[in-house]
């Protein structure tokens, strides 16, 4: 006969409180001394007998982090096309250019070539035998045209000459820019003592004598002045025109509203000629310089390749003249 201690039945009270599926199997060694071992044992192989449709026990159960993928999420990363190298698109991707592919990138296999010698244009055929018939270290294939009744055209391009070509209309849109007019605007108040309308006049006139800009001059009245008449208005109009017209040309009829007189002034042709020569000159001298800078390189380049290799020449003589002679037979 077992007895139990007080501190055995109370825990053994939670235990079948906590779990009513399991059975407590508790063990001591005398009545008097503490709990050497305690077994707690699952009682799903006595239900499982009482019949099928008995749940098992909670700590059983298996958690949700062991469960199952759904099968829409599973094997999601393993494509049936993983590893596979797709054949090009017969039709260019809509969000670039139909223009701007060139070699390889051409995603047309069958096209028409322009003939380079006669600027012809050649039967279609594969892409592919074009791509292996020229250098593409110095030449490039572009796409030219796109029809959908027939092949897309191509052409082949010399780099260098394609570079070249760029080159130039880059300085042809420097030098648009350079001789572009500048908007310029003077103002000129009412009220103004005549020293100061005759500065002003002095200013757009030498802006016109420049050829490069074009000149607004606004008269206004001024803040808190003193009201000046139409004819003095006029007068002060006249002057201006006498004496811009000489170096300018009105592109635009003048504007009134409220006080507000505006002028507008283009330079005569024969100023925009000088400065245009001006910056043709000026830029034909600086890509004059930049050849010269580099011819200079070049030269210096070639001389200390002429000396290392006359350096090398004279180590070589030097050692032949050192090597032992072989025996005379």
């Amino acid at each position: 006969m077992i007895t139990r201690s007080p501190a055995v039945a109370g825990l053994r009270a939670v235990v079948l409180s906590a779990q009513p599926t399991r059975t407590a199997v508790l063990s001591a060694s005398s009545t008097s001394s503490p709990i050497n071992h305690v077994t707690i044992r699952s009682a799903s192989s006595s239900s499982s007998s009482s019949g099928s449709g008995s749940r098992p026990p909670r700590f059983l159960r298996p958690s949700s982090s062991s469960r199952s993928a759904p099968p829409s999420t599973q094997n999601q990363y393993q494509s049936p096309s993983f590893g596979i190298k797709k054949e090009p698109d017969t039709q260019p991707d809509l969000n670039v250019h139909p223009l701007s592919f060139r070699d390889a990138d051409i995603p047309y296999r069958t096209v028409r070539l322009v003939d380079p010698t006669t600027n012809h244009l050649l039967d279609p055929q594969p892409l592919r035998s074009i791509l292996a018939s020229y250098n593409q270290a110095t030449h490039t294939l572009v796409l030219v045209s796109v029809d959908n009744k027939a092949a897309p055209i191509v052409k082949l391009v010399d780099k260098v000459e394609e570079r070249r070509k760029e080159r130039e209309s880059e300085d042809k849109a420097k030098l648009r820019r350079k001789m572009a007019l500048e908007e310029k605007e003077v103002q000129v108040s009412w009220q103004s003592a005549q020293g100061d309308i005759k500065h002003k006049l002095d200013l757009a006139k030498s802006l016109l004598e420049k050829g490069d800009s074009r000149v607004q001059v606004v008269f206004a009245n001024r803040k808190r002045g003193e009201n000046v008449p139409d004819p003095k208005k006029v007068e002060i109009i006249a002057s201006f025109d006498q004496v811009l017209g000489e170096v300018g040309n009105k592109w635009k009829d003048d504007s009134r509203s409220r006080g507000l007189w505006v002028l507008y002034y283009n330079p005569l042709e024969s100023a925009r000629s000088q400065v245009q020569s001006k910056v043709r000159q000026a830029e034909n001298d600086k890509r004059k310089e930049k050849e010269e800078k580099k011819e200079a390189r070049r030269r210096k380049e070639e001389e200390r390749r002429a000396k290392a290799e006359a350096r090398a020449k004279a180590e070589e003589e030097q050692l032949a003249a050192e090597a032992p002679q072989g025996a005379s037979p």
